[in-house]
């Protein structure tokens, strides 16, 4: 009973912090015209997909967590942990498509890359949200079967509140290794080799200006070389940016992955519910690190949060000075 009481503290405080940073992160780039550019167009998708998830798949099993059952019904006991494997699925194609934009900025095209948002970027940001769309729906096509597990307080397709035969373990075990061949490990190969190019292209530049730096005598084109070293760096700082979000999802979705393939091998033998409640937390954390990353990392970022806080301060004192008048 403590330890559920701890977990759901944790839950609530874990859903506030996600929604409002990803709220702020939102607002900010959709009101700041110089973040109009592919690369943070990208990030605010990535946020306005975690806001959903935060939205439409924790909060019902806090709730859960809070009554002690399921009281949404159930259609919602379908949808919930179908929800889960969407945004899932939709996060790592945002992870790809921001990887891919960095590289194509460094390493394909560093001479002719602008990061205007064409037609074509805008497309892939739209595919992002249609493709994983068959992986929803699929189950409940199906008709899998969902159930809730009170010792977990969400809804699932009962592998571990209902033991299962041996044969029915390793069927279910090897579609588990496929599922995370195919939605694991080759995404995640991908975007390696993406950030990858783009750490050692980046370096390579870097390393090469500081050279033309050190061997030009004349003081207007050192100045040039001197600014172009530091737009070298500028882009080395962003990929380095979209590395640590990227390291930081997969940190956060490893426990709750290797939580479940232990679940789908472990067969009759009872998982501890603790360990999946925690873990489960972990990935929620990967919900509001995205804003805690550009909050300190970007400057241009902190400082136009902070501009747009001042601005929606000075309105709400505005309307209070206007009160007051009246």
């Amino acid at each position: 009973m403590v330890f559920t009481l701890v977990i759901t503290v944790f839950y609530i405080i874990f859903e506030a912090i996600g929604l409002l940073g990803n709220l702020l992160v939102i607002t900010t780039i959709f009101l700041e015209s110089r973040f109009h550019v592919m690369r943070y167009v990208a990030l605010a998708s990535l946020a306005v997909l975690d806001f959903l998830y935060l939205i439409l798949v924790p909060s019902f099993r806090i709730a859960s967590m809070v009554q002690g059952r399921w009281p949404f019904g159930e259609m919602l006991c379908y949808l919930n942990p179908n929800f889960a494997r969407y945004f899932y699925f939709n996060t790592i194609l945002h992870l790809i498509v921001v990887s891919y934009d960095r590289y194509l900025a460094i390493v394909k095209s560093p001479l002719t890359y602008d990061g205007t948002i064409s037609t074509a970027r805008k497309v892939s940001l739209v595919i992002n949200w249609i493709v994983p769309i068959p992986f929803f729906i699929t189950p409940i096509l199906r008709g899998r079967k969902f159930h809730y597990n009170p010792l977990v307080f969400y809804c699932e397709d009962g592998l571990w509140s209902s033991p299962s035969s041996s044969e029915n373990t390793q069927s279910d075990g090897a579609k588990a290794m496929l599922f995370s061949i195919f939605l694991i490990v080759l995404p995640l190969l991908v975007i390696v080799f993406f950030n990858w190019s783009v750490y050692k292209t980046a370096k390579t530049h870097i390393n090469a200006c500081k050279i033309q730096v050190e061997s030009v005598s004349g003081l207007e084109e050192s100045q040039q070389r001197r600014q172009e070293m530091i737009r070298r760096k500028a882009e080395g700082r962003a990929a380095a940016d979209v590395n640590i979000i990227v390291v930081s999802f997969f940190l956060c979705f490893l426990p709750p992955w290797i939580c479940g393939l232990l679940r789908n091998f472990a067969g009759s033998v009872k998982f501890p519910a603790e360990a999946t409640l925690i873990t489960d937390g972990c990935f929620m954390v990967s919900a509001f690190c995205n804003p805690l990353i550009y909050s300190f990392r970007k400057r241009d970022f902190r400082a136009s949060v902070k501009s747009l806080l001042r601005r929606f301060g000075q309105f709400g004192g505005d309307r209070n000075v206007i009160g007051v008048n009246n």
